[in-house]
């Protein structure tokens, strides 16, 4: 008995070792990889007379104004600083969206696919939400709108594709992927081996000479990009908000199926 009791506390401990060894592991490379937020985000984070910026359980950007019904969730990349998003949603914000940033666990979107469902629990004021995600948060995005297939009116992928297992051939609503592109246009080989991923009628829209990291603003990280921009960061950033806008104003003239 005495020796069955021994084998469970040994076995107990070695789980318990074995789970902060994991941790333990995945902080280290959130630091290693980890991309701060450049001055040029940390300066837009200001609220101004057109966007009221509250950064609490999520960063929440709503139009000075008020009013509005239309939300946008937005599901972050790996390891950044959440911030560096605020060039290219302030001007969603100010268009007359509420635009949430979800922050994830351990900076990774795989350990909180579901916290879209917390934001909109907690903003019942808004009619209807379009799910955005860049990078690993667009992959998350992707099974969270397969899990939830009524809950959104579109999903926007910011140069990601979804996973085999969340495929989204057969989502009902729109769905956008706005990508990097070479100058000629063309997306990375990889997004073009998963276009069986998307809808037959999704849109593609590509930012030619644009970079991985150029959705947002961010200094440092461990990103490796495929090519050196040829456009600059604010041609980008003017890029993605207006493709942007032009996908929600589709997802919310057409009804949720």
């Amino acid at each position: 008995m005495r020796a069955a009791v021994r084998i469970l506390k040994w076995t107990a401990i070695g789980l318990v070792a074995l789970v902060l060894l994991s941790i333990g592991g995945t902080w280290l490379q959130q630091q290693q990889r980890h991309a701060d937020a450049s001055v040029t985000a940390l300066a837009a984070m200001r609220s101004d007379a057109r966007v009221h910026i509250d950064d609490q359980r999520f960063l929440t950007l709503r139009p000075a104004a008020g009013g509005e019904r239309r939300g946008v969730i937005l599901y972050p990349g790996a390891y950044v600083d959440i911030r560096g998003y605020a060039p290219t949603i302030k001007p969603i914000a100010a268009a007359g969206y509420r635009v949430v940033v979800v922050p994830m666990p351990f900076e990774l979107a795989v350990f909180g696919i579901d916290r879209a469902l917390d934001v909109i629990a907690e903003n019942r004021d808004i009619e209807s939400w379009t799910l955005i995600g860049h990078s690993v948060g667009g992959a998350m995005a992707a099974v969270v709108a397969d899990r939830q297939p009524r809950t959104f009116n579109g999903v926007i992928i910011w140069d990601s594709y979804p996973p085999s297992f969340a495929s989204l051939d057969d989502y009902p609503n729109p769905v956008w992927l706005i990508h990097r592109a070479t100058p000629d246009g063309a997306p990375p080989p990889s997004f073009a081996r998963q276009r069986h991923l998307f809808p037959r009628d999704s849109r593609w829209a590509a930012i030619p000479g644009g970079i991985h990291m150029q959705f947002g603003s961010f200094k440092g990280g461990g990103y490796v990009e495929d090519w050196q921009p040829t456009i600059s960061e604010a041609e980008q950033h003017r890029a993605v908000v207006r493709l942007t806008l032009e996908a929600l104003e589709q997802m919310n003239a057409t009804p949720t199926r």
